[in-house]
């Protein structure tokens, strides 16, 4: 697989995410006059389908979103990534199911997210708008809007990307950023699968009033990134940031909101839920925290939150849009070593495509991103080494990291799934917590431990 030495090889990129986004500029940033780079998406319009809740964005995303975009698009960083304000603290805490602490990741405070990509280590980072970051990445960017990909044929001097509405186009090189549920990747490797966990989980978000997010913030000490743990198996997460998104008689703030509860439960009592209809959805997520939660404020708090939703439409000018339809949805992934190495061709898998992941750690984002990053520069050697060689690399070190991740989410995931006892509960916290730290030995990793350990 090699191109040919008298013509400007193209790269066709099928899906206009993050991952596909931020590959398309560090093309035309890094690599420049040496590819053509075209992109399509099956959306009809940058406005079609929601594009997602709040995420973080860690220190190894910041550094190769930095590494991918150009100078024009990272001006624009701070309406996805406002800077912190003085009370804001972008890490996690975990809570039990009555709100006494668990546990909270020490983090350094950083003023911007331009402080954050010049840090030494990688335990910084920041809560973003993940739809208005979609929106930034947009900049400059020529969309084939329209082209719903369902496949490709390979020849011997390039590939064919199909689309669903009969057309066609011709690359050198096809990139499936397409999603979890890539047709790029069912026909490459079909024996690569989605893995089920589980879990149900109900994704939304919701504007909430001030008074709602100084309660919230009361029992999480202003920590953005929350989890309160059930002794059920069920899990209470909530991203927020501290910054109003609008001004009425009282700020509101866009809270993310994810409830997961086992799956099983639905099945055993045989629930049937219209999962088109937000009320019913609503209801039945508020129903299963009254049956798995005991009688708290904080599960009060909890219902007082989900209650919101069907009424928090506000209409499409809304600058942050805080709502989507919330429907059941299983926690899935796809761990790209659970098969064996792929051939290195002229189809490359980049993001969900490859290693699709629960959100519960909040890595999917990251390395959709961080794949951009390194498939760029493993393409600056092409003109030496080749494309196989570049695509072979690119591959090795993709599958290793994301599988990495992908099994670190699956565990967090999974451990919340198991019913345990209160002590129970705090005791694998602790030891998960300082296995983790211990498999990262740096002076930094040591001086978190400590304090870990300390507070425990």
């Amino acid at each position: 697989m090699e191109t040919s030495t008298n013509k400007i090889p193209t790269i066709l990129i099928a899906g206009a995410g993050i991952g596909g986004l931020s590959f398309y500029h560090s093309v035309r940033k890094n690599l420049g006059k040496k590819f053509n780079v075209k992109i399509f998406d099956r959306e009809t319009s940058p406005q079609d389908r929601w594009q997602g809740h709040n995420i973080y964005i860690n220190k190894r995303g910041v550094n190769s979103l930095f590494y991918c975009t150009p100078a024009e698009v990272q001006d624009r960083f701070p309406e996805a990534m406002p800077d912190p304000i003085p009370k804001e603290y972008h890490t996690i805490m975990l809570v039990d199911h009555i709100g006494r602490q668990l546990f909270y990741f020490p983090q350094q405070k950083t003023k911007s997210l331009y402080e954050i990509e010049s840090l030494k280590h990688d335990y910084a980072g920041i809560i973003s708008y993940r739809n208005k970051l979609r929106d930034v990445l947009l900049e400059g960017v020529d969309i084939q809007w329209g082209k719903k990909c369902v496949g490709y044929e390979e020849c011997d001097n390039g590939v064919w990307i199909l689309f669903e509405d009969g057309t066609r186009e011709f690359g050198d090189l096809l990139i499936g950023a397409d999603g979890v549920n890539s047709p790029i990747r069912k026909q490459k490797i079909p024996n690569l699968e989605i893995n089920d966990l589980g879990l149900t989980s109900i994704d939304v978000d919701v504007a909430i009033p001030k008074n709602l997010a100084d309660r919230l913030m009361t029992v999480y000490s202003n920590v953005l990134i929350q989890q309160s743990l059930g002794i059920n198996g069920d899990s209470f997460f909530s991203y927020l940031r501290l910054i109003p998104i609008d001004q009425f008689e009282e700020p509101s703030y866009r809270l993310t909101i994810g409830y997961s509860y086992p799956t099983n439960l639905d099945i055993k009592e045989k629930i049937s839920i219209d999962d088109n209809d937000p009320e019913s959805v609503m209801k039945h997520a508020i129903s299963r925290i009254k049956q798995l939660r005991p009688p708290c404020e904080l599960t009060d708090l909890f219902i007082e939150l989900l209650s919101l939703v069907p009424f928090s439409h506000p209409g499409e000018k809304y600058p942050y849009r805080a709502y989507n339809p919330p429907r059941r949805r299983q926690f899935r992934d796809i761990d790209p070593l659970s098969v064996p190495p792929w051939k290195n061709d002229r189809i490359v898998l980049l993001g969900d495509a490859a290693h699709a992941m629960n959100p519960l750690l909040g890595l999917g984002a990251n390395n959709a991103i961080q794949d951009a990053d390194l498939l760029t520069k493993e393409l600056l050697n092409y003109e030496n080494d080749g494309l196989t060689k570049c695509i072979q690399r690119y591959n090795e070190q993709m599958r290793v990291r994301s599988s990495r991740d992908v099994i670190a989410s699956r565990k967090a995931a999974l451990r919340n799934k198991v019913p345990l006892g209160n002590m129970d509960l705090i005791i694998k916290i602790t030891v998960y917590v300082i296995n983790e730290y211990k498999q990262n030995d740096t002076p930094y990793n040591k001086k978190l431990l400590n304090k870990v350990t300390k507070n425990k």
